[in-house]
């Protein structure tokens, strides 16, 4: 049994056979499915399809960091209120992205400390993005938690672990996971020896679909049950059974969302 940590599966290019792409993870022992949002028109897509596959997949509320830019009036104020509904399970996704433009920096930052005090008011994980900008997410969370009178209310995931080993011990420290996705299977990936010193009890597998599909389907969409590559290559990097991956990053997905394991 598996679970997919981070996958937009409202995505439209599942569109066409959205029925059949959770059929098939399901077959291939994909048994849960988080659903991340990047706006409110995904907040409430992901709620939609939480209801649609009761018990497979979960919502998250949040505003992906390249998109804060396009929030309108009184959207975040309606995530905000949709952050507190019991169906939402995590905040997210939000944090820094240095890669495709820097234009609003002071924006990503000030929405990722909303983000971060949101989910310590609520109790939430959060899930965090941090494309060519780990350092700069961790020195935000570390702030944001040093602020709090009980730091272990914020705690969460660095979604598609990009990080060195140094960062990652970092996270680690700060009480978070760290999620492993496609890329980490990607020829000369340094992802699976950066986090050679974290224990799999602390890292959950992701598909990021309809992105990153893993090897040996990289270049085609992504969808969740093709998870398990991605757990074949976990399991020969660690020298450990595929089962055992399975077994341990599942109830460790589990465990981050708060959903008890059927």
């Amino acid at each position: 049994m598996f679970a997919d940590s981070h996958c937009h599966l409202y995505h439209p290019r599942f569109d066409a056979d959205r029925d059949e792409a959770v059929a098939r993870a399901l077959d291939a022992g994909v048994t849960t499915i988080f659903l991340p949002a990047t706006d409110l028109a995904t907040v409430h897509a992901a709620l939609d399809l939480a209801e649609r596959y009761d018990g497979v997949c979960y919502a998250m509320a949040g505003v992906h960091p390249c998109d804060v830019q396009h929030l309108r009036d009184g959207e975040w104020d309606a995530i905000e209120a949709l952050a507190h509904d019991p169906r939402i399970v995590a905040i997210g996704e939000t944090g820094l992205d240095h890669y495709w433009s820097r234009d609003f920096d002071d924006l990503q930052d000030a929405m990722l400390r909303r983000h971060l005090r949101l989910a310590a008011d609520t109790g939430k994980p959060i899930v965090l993005h941090t494309r060519n900008a780990d350092d700069a997410v961790l020195r935000v969370v570390a702030e944001e938690r040093s602020r709090l009178a009980d730091p272990s209310r914020l705690t969460g995931v660095f979604h598609c672990w990009s990080g060195t080993a140094e960062q990652a011990a970092e996270a680690m420290a700060l009480g978070f996971c760290v999620g492993v996705g496609g890329s980490a299977t990607y020829k000369n990936s340094p992802v699976f020896a950066a986090l050679a010193d974290v224990s799999l009890e602390r890292i959950v597998l992701e598909t990021d679909a309809p992105f990153l599909a893993p090897v040996p389907m990289r270049g085609q969409r992504n969808e969740p049950a093709l998870l398990i590559h991605t757990a074949d290559a976990l399991a020969e990097a660690r020298g450990v059974s595929v089962e055992d991956v399975a077994r341990i990053t599942t109830a460790a997905t589990h465990r981050l969302y708060g959903i008890a394991q059927s």
